[in-house]
């Protein structure tokens, strides 16, 4: 799933994101100005900062780059009263569980602070998935959660996301 363009998306959507959150932009560029005192992030300050983690993990959940994928069963299964019978493809939507009102209160909304919460470890353990999950979960997710947090960290510290008036993002669901 990772590649240079989904990591891109994400941190797109993340300016998005910050642009139209000016008070969850601040305060993400004051832990980070805080934290790292204007030199380059590395890999062992991303355990430190817990807004900069929460707000890519916030996007991620509601603009997951890769928006479903796909897989066949194994066995015959029941869902929910429903016969899914050996090799049929069945399609996850990330998009659509991440945007869930049973897992997310106001599920449209940005709010990394869902992610800083303890509320977030009662949640069911895929109602958040962006890398799918299991044996075949992807194998760039390491490398991603390090990658988009350390490029937002060093971007924040210089430069400030504003909305250009008159101008929507592609996603209507854009707060």
């Amino acid at each position: 799933m990772p590649s240079c363009d989904t990591v891109d998306a994400a941190l797109s959507w993340a300016w998005q994101l910050l642009a139209r959150n000016p008070a969850t932009q601040s305060s993400l560029h004051d832990e980070i100005a805080g934290r790292l005192q204007g030199r380059r992030p590395t890999l062992d300050d991303l355990a430190q900062p817990p807004l900069l983690r929460a707000v890519f993990d916030e996007t991620l959940r509601l603009y997951p780059p890769a928006w479903g994928m796909s897989r066949e069963l194994l066995t015959d299964d029941d869902v929910q009263g429903f016969r899914i019978p050996r090799k049929a493809t069945v399609l996850l939507y990330q998009y659509i569980t991440h945007h869930h009102s049973e897992f997310w209160e106001a599920p449209e909304q940005f709010q990394p602070e869902r992610f800083l919460s303890a509320a977030g470890k009662e949640r069911p353990k895929f109602a958040y998935y962006p890398f799918g999950g299991g044996p075949r979960i992807c194998i760039g997710n390491t490398f991603a959660l390090a990658e988009g947090p350390l490029v937002l960290a060093t971007l924040i510290q210089h430069f400030r996301a504003e909305p250009i008036p008159g101008h929507q993002a592609a996603a209507s669901n854009v707060e």
